[in-house]
């Protein structure tokens, strides 16, 4: 009884002071999403349970899942099966969480040491100011925190990137004054990221806070279609509405075109570590590119290598620089 007295001291706890929300849709990938909760409870065991939670979100029939999170033992670990269909499940889990601000995070990216009292510190720092947070992890070649004061010079710096589910944050406020929405079925939470266009601060963490375990094979649905249909349809209605202008919404679509698909073709025919549906590319694309973009994006990917290989040399240079200087 003194035993279920003291758990229930430490829920009330997280429930009334906890910042942060960790939530994880997830479908399999065991082995994964448990070196991704050992690096959250082991790596950054520094941090207080009460600071934060970890929801998971499970839409596999068979609740695979649910037996994993037997060998996690912490009040703040929390466990839900759902029938939401495919990558609505990204919007699903962000409702049950309660912590004032809400990280969407893959199942197979590892909090690198000490990534979570960053992260908490962040959202300290911004309690005030309620400015948008988002977690590029390396994506843009900074590897250093990145400040704007308007929502079109933020897309433009995050350019394709504003997709990525692993960098998508909201405050909980924010995220319940949103109410009834259209949600893109390929990007759920897109589709809310874009609602805050209206807020006064904006701010990219490229830092590297996560090590993404590499998934052998990936595909399961047409990458190709989500980023010539639905995710530039998402950019376009959002300038459509006065939200950004003629010049951002040009430079996500060309970075799209002359950088994302030729790696994203690169990566199914050339290295075949990818393996993405593609159907209908060839009329898809013709949608919201250029009439002979079809062609290029296949030239292009002679130089898929020379860009990957330019961008290793620099990430590890940036990493070098920041050993030189801290220590």
């Amino acid at each position: 009884r003194g035993d279920s007295g003291k758990n229930y001291q430490i829920y009330l706890t997280i429930i009334l002071f906890m910042l942060l929300s960790i939530c994880i849709p997830c479908c399999k990938r065991i082995e994964q999403l448990e070196l991704t909760l050992t690096s959250i409870f082991q790596d950054n065991s520094d941090v207080p349970i009460t600071d934060y939670e970890v929801i998971l979100f499970d839409n596999d029939p068979l609740h695979e899942i649910e037996l994993l999170v037997n060998k996690f033992d912490f009040e703040n670990l929390k466990y839900f099966h759902t029938d939401c269909e495919g990558f609505l499940n990204s919007y699903c889990v962000l409702t049950y969480a309660k912590g004032t601000f809400l990280k969407l995070h893959n199942s197979q990216a590892k909090f690198k040491k000490g990534s979570l009292t960053k992260i908490i510190d962040d959202i300290r720092g911004s309690q005030d100011d309620k400015a948008l947070l988002f977690y590029s992890n390396g994506m843009l070649n900074k590897n250093r925190v990145l400040a704007y004061d308007d929502f079109n010079s933020f897309m433009y710096n995050l350019s394709y990137w504003s997709s990525s589910s692993n960098g998508f944050c909201i405050w909980k406020d924010e995220f319940d004054k949103i109410g009834e929405i259209k949600l893109n079925p390929l990007f759920p939470h897109t589709s809310l990221f874009l609602t805050q266009h209206c807020l006064g601060k904006y701010i990219i963490n490229d830092e590297y806070l996560f090590d993404v375990q590499r998934i052998p094979k990936r595909g399961g649905h047409n990458k190709f279609k989500a980023f010539t249909i639905e995710y530039p349809s998402l950019i376009d209605a959002v300038y459509k509405s006065g939200y950004i202008s003629m010049k951002c919404k040009k430079h996500i679509l060309n970075d799209i075109l002359f950088y994302f698909l030729p790696t994203l073709l690169f990566n199914k025919y050339v290295a075949r570590i990818e393996c993405f549906y593609i159907y209908g590319y060839k009329q898809n694309i013709k949608k919201y590119f250029p009439w002979f973009s079809y062609y290029l994006t296949y030239m292009l990917i002679l130089i898929v290598p020379f860009n990957k290989l330019y961008n290793r040399i620099k990430k590890r240079l940036k990493k070098l620089s920041f050993l030189v200087y801290s220590g």
